[in-house]
């Protein structure tokens, strides 16, 4: 696989996740120190899952450049 192949697949399940991140996130809170009352705004969520695919991108020397509203794009 190369490594544009990893980033549009990795791009592709974080618009899935994102749309589930919440639920997903309390129901794993044994794992990720969530409690369950608190709030999480999908900005911030959003935000991670971004800054996380550019920086696995630039650890293969790409500029990735995606933003918070790629992942709502169909």
């Amino acid at each position: 696989m190369k490594v544009i192949e990893m980033l549009e697949l990795t791009q592709k399940y974080a618009k899935d996740y994102s749309k589930e991140s919440k639920t997903s996130l309390f129901r794993n809170s044994h794992m990720n120190e969530i409690l369950e009352n608190e709030q999480i705004e999908q900005k911030v969520i959003d935000a991670v899952l971004v800054d996380f695919i550019n920086y696995i991108a630039v650890k293969h020397g790409v500029d990735y450049g995606l933003h918070t509203s790629d992942l709502r794009r169909k």
